[in-house]
C-alpha cells in the first residue's frame, strides 16, 4: 500500500550547509530589564546557524543584533508571524482539512484516486458519514463512506475498510506534503527559527549577539560591622559582601558562560520589527474623456550613478557592525560564606568598572545554569569604613532615635540599590544578625545611612515655638514695603543611658521658603537637614534648630490711623529717616483727623436743629391760631433758620479745610521715597 501523504521534494533549491549549533559564551545581564545574549560557532564554507528564540523576542532580536564574521555579509531569514495562513494561502485547502482522514478527502472533492486493492478508480464524489449499531447494545459507532465517480458510473466504500488510496495529481500530493511541512514548523506556537546565513569562506569563528528583554537582577548585601566600643569607638571597618541574584529565563542551558552585570538606568524601546507594514497611497483620478485633470509633474531626471568600485564593496560588505570583547580580567572567585576579619584584604569576585551610564561587574568565574535555574552570585568583597550614629528621624518615632550606619561607599563604582543584612562580630569570632537595612544607590565616595534597629535608650523630647519680626520697610509713592521675619525654632532635649554615650543625628525637615538660620554648617540632603550632636553617657543635651522666611507686605500709607503712624515712628528695626517720616505722617493724620471730627461736629449740630425744627411744626399744627404759644413757635423756627444758613456757611468752610488737610497729607505721602 502506497502512503497517503509523503514528503515534497524541494528541487532545484541549493541551501547551505547547516553548521553546529552556536554556543552562548556571554551574558550581560542590566538592572534595566534586558539581557544580551553572545554566541560563537565554528564554521567552515557557506554555512547556516540556526537560532532558536521566542516569539516575542523576535522584534528585539531584529532590532539589536549584531554580528562579526570575517568571510563578509551575514543574511538573517526566519518564518513570517504567522506562517502556517501564509502558507495554506495558495492551497486548495485549509488546516482544518488534516484534522482526518475524512476530512482531507472531502476537501479533494474532484481530485482522481485510485483505489490499489480493488483497482476502482475515479473522481472524488463525495464523503457522507454514517452511523451503524454495535452488537448486545454497545451504542453507534459512526464510519465514512467514499464515493467515486468513475467512467462507467459511481461506486461506494467504506472509508475505514479501505486499505490504501493513491492521488493520482503529482500536484496535490506536492500540496499536501507542502502543507504539512507548515504545520509541523508550527507545533511551537511562541518559538521561531532565525536562521543566520554566512558567506562562503574557510574556517573560521563567528560571533554574534542580541538585546532581549530579561528579568532584573537584584542587589543582595551583607554588612558585618565590629563589635560596639570596638576599633576606636563608634567608627571602624566592617566587611561589606555584595551579592546579585539572577534567573536564567533565556529558555535554554549556560555552559561556563561569561556573566557580566550592569547597573543602571538605560533608555528602552520596543518597535514592531516583525509585523508586516503598510502605508496608504492618495487616490490618483481616472482620466475620461471630457474630463480636466492637472498634469502628473514627471520630476527631473538624473544621470544613473556610476557602479560602486571594489573598495566600495569591500567596505560595504560587513552587514552588522563588530563586536569589540574585551578579555575579563583575571579575578579570584569568592565563597559566599561568612564575612573575613575587617583587617583582611578579601579579593574580589567580580572586576567592577564605572561609565557615565552604568556601573559594570565583570564575574571573576564563568557560570553553568540549567534553563528556569536562579542563581546568588558574589559581586563585592571588600572593607568598608563605617559609623555608629543614633538617628532621630521624628516621623518614624517622635521619642526615639534608630540605630544606624553611616556606610561610604569606597569602591571604584556605585552600589546597587538593594536591602543589606547586618551581623556584628561577637568575641569568640562569630557574628551575630543584628536587623536589616535598605542601601540606595551609591555614588563612589558618597555617604549613606543604614537605620536597622530603635535605640530605645535614649528619649529625646521636643517643643516647637514660633514668632515674627520686623526687620526692614520702605516707603514709596504712597506705599509702605515691609519686610517680616518669620522664624520657626524646634528644641530637641536629648537624653543618653549612664552606660553609654552617643552621637545623635536629628534629621529637620526642610520647608519650602524656609532657610536654616541656626546652627550653622549643618549637613542637609534633598529634603532634610542633618544636624550632629555629641552627648555624653547619662546627660541631657539640648539642640535648637531654627528655620528662617522672609515675609514681604504692602500697606497703603493712607489707610493706616495716627496709632500706627506712631507705632511706625518709634520701630527702631525702620531707618530713622523713615521713622521721621511716620512721625510726620502722623502729625498730619492728626491734623487731618481734627478737621474731620470739627466737620462732623458741626453737620452733627445742624442735624439737631433740623430734627427741633420738626417737632415745632408737629406742635403748630396743635396750637391755636394766633394764640401766644404759635407766636414763641414761629419766633423759634426763625431764630433757627438763621443757625442754619450760618452752620452751613461754617460746614462749607470746614469741609475746606478738611480737603485742604487730606491733600496734604496725601501729597506728603506720595512724595515719600525711603
Amino acid at each position: 500500500m502506497r502512503p497517503l501523504l509523503h514528503a515534497a521534494v524541494l528541487a532545484g533549491l541549493a541551501l547551505p550547509a547547516a553548521a553546529a549549533d552556536p554556543a552562548l559564551v556571554r551574558v550581560t545581564l542590566s538592572s534595566g530589564g534586558v539581557g544580551q545574549f553572545e554566541f560563537t560557532a565554528d564554521v567552515t564554507g557557506r554555512a547556516t546557524l540556526p537560532l532558536d528564540v521566542k516569539l516575542d523576542q523576535v522584534d528585539d532580536v531584529l532590532k539589536s543584533l549584531r554580528a562579526e564574521d570575517p568571510a563578509g555579509p551575514i543574511t538573517l531569514r526566519l518564518p513570517g508571524r504567522q506562517p502556517l495562513a501564509e502558507s495554506f494561502r495558495t492551497l486548495p485547502f485549509t488546516p482544518a482539512a488534516f484534522e482526518s482522514a475524512e476530512a482531507l478527502l472531502g476537501a479533494l472533492v474532484g481530485e482522481a484516486v485510485r483505489v490499489p486493492s480493488s483497482g476502482v478508480g475515479g473522481s472524488i464524489l463525495a464523503v457522507t458519514p454514517f452511523e451503524i449499531a454495535l452488537p448486545n447494545g454497545g451504542g453507534t459507532l459512526t464510519r465514512h463512506r467514499l464515493a467515486i465517480a468513475t467512467a462507467t458510473g459511481i461506486e461506494t466504500l467504506v472509508l475505514e475498510d479501505t486499505p490504501g488510496l493513491e492521488l493520482a495529481s503529482s500536484r496535490v500530493r506536492e500540496q499536501i506534503a507542502s502543507a504539512l511541512t507548515a504545520i509541523a514548523a508550527q507545533r511551537v506556537q511562541d518559538r521561531r527559527t532565525v536562521q543566520l546565513t554566512l558567506a562562503e569562506g574557510g574556517a573560521r569563528s563567528v560571533r554574534f549577539g542580541y538585546v532581549v528583554p530579561a528579568p532584573v537582577w537584584k542587589a543582595s548585601y551583607r554588612l558585618t560591622v565590629p563589635a560596639e566600643g570596638a576599633g576606636g569607638g563608634a567608627g571602624g571597618d566592617a566587611v561589606l559582601q555584595g551579592f546579585a541574584v539572577v534567573e536564567n529565563l533565556s529558555g535554554r542551558d549556560w555552559r561556563d558562560v561569561e556573566v557580566v552585570l550592569t547597573s543602571g538606568q538605560p533608555v528602552l524601546f520596543h518597535q514592531p520589527l516583525y509585523e508586516a507594514v503598510f502605508t496608504s497611497r492618495p487616490e490618483a483620478p481616472v482620466d475620461v474623456p471630457n474630463r480636466l485633470a492637472p498634469p502628473v509633474d514627471p520630476g527631473s531626471v538624473a544621470e544613473p550613478p556610476p557602479p560602486p568600485s571594489p573598495a566600495a564593496e569591500a567596505r560595504g560588505r560587513a552587514l552588522m557592525p563588530s563586536m569589540a570583547r574585551p578579555a575579563p580580567a583575571p579575578m579570584a572567585a569568592m565563597a559566599p560564606g561568612m564575612a573575613r576579619e575587617p583587617d583582611e584584604t578579601p579579593s574580589q569576585p567580580a572586576d567592577m568598572r564605572q561609565s557615565v551610564a552604568q556601573v559594570e561587574y565583570r564575574l571573576a568565574d564563568r557560570v553553568t545554569a540549567a534553563a528556569g535555574e536562579s542563581l546568588m552570585l558574589p559581586i563585592i568583597t571588600r572593607s568598608v569604613p563605617v559609623r555608629r550614629v543614633a538617628l532621630f528621624q521624628p516621623e518614624t518615632d517622635p521619642l526615639h532615635p534608630l540605630v544606624a550606619l553611616l556606610l561610604k561607599n569606597s569602591t571604584a563604582g556605585a552600589m546597587p540599590p538593594g536591602l543589606v543584612t547586618l551581623f556584628e562580630h561577637h568575641g569568640d569570632g562569630s557574628a551575630g544578625f543584628i536587623g536589616d537595612a535598605r542601601l540606595p544607590t551609591i555614588q563612589p565616595g558618597e555617604e549613606r545611612l543604614a537605620s536597622f534597629a530603635a535605640d530605645l535608650a535614649v528619649r529625646i523630647e521636643t517643643t516647637r515655638a514660633a514668632d515674627t519680626v520686623l526687620t526692614s520697610g520702605k516707603a514709596n509713592q504712597g506705599v509702605l514695603e515691609l519686610v517680616r521675619r518669620e522664624r520657626a525654632s524646634t528644641t530637641y532635649r536629648i537624653t543618653t543611658p549612664a552606660t553609654a554615650g552617643r552621637t545623635v543625628l536629628i534629621e529637620q525637615p526642610k520647608r519650602p521658603g524656609w532657610t536654616l538660620a541656626e546652627p550653622a554648617g549643618a549637613a542637609s540632603t534633598p529634603t532634610q537637614y542633618r544636624i550632629e550632636q555629641a552627648v555624653p553617657p547619662g546627660t541631657t543635651a539640648s539642640v535648637t534648630v531654627v528655620l528662617e522666611r522672609p515675609r514681604s507686605e504692602r500697606v497703603a500709607l493712607m489707610d493706616l490711623d495716627r496709632p500706627r503712624l506712631l507705632a511706625f515712628a518709634e520701630e527702631g528695626r525702620l531707618t530713622p529717616g523713615l521713622r521721621a517720616a511716620m512721625g510726620r505722617a502722623a502729625a498730619l493724620r492728626t491734623e487731618l483727623d481734627r478737621r474731620q471730627g470739627a466737620l462732623r461736629d458741626l453737620r452733627d449740630h445742624r442735624g439737631e436743629v433740623v430734627a427741633d425744627q420738626d417737632r415745632i411744626r408737629r406742635n403748630l399744627g396743635a396750637v391755636p391760631a394766633n394764640s401766644e404759644l404759635q407766636r414763641r413757635y414761629l419766633a423759634q423756627l426763625q431764630q433757627q433758620e438763621a443757625d442754619l444758613a450760618a452752620l452751613a456757611a461754617q460746614s462749607d468752610q470746614a469741609q475746606r479745610g478738611v480737603a485742604e488737610a487730606d491733600a496734604a497729607l496725601r501729597d506728603y505721602l506720595q512724595s515719600l521715597n525711603l
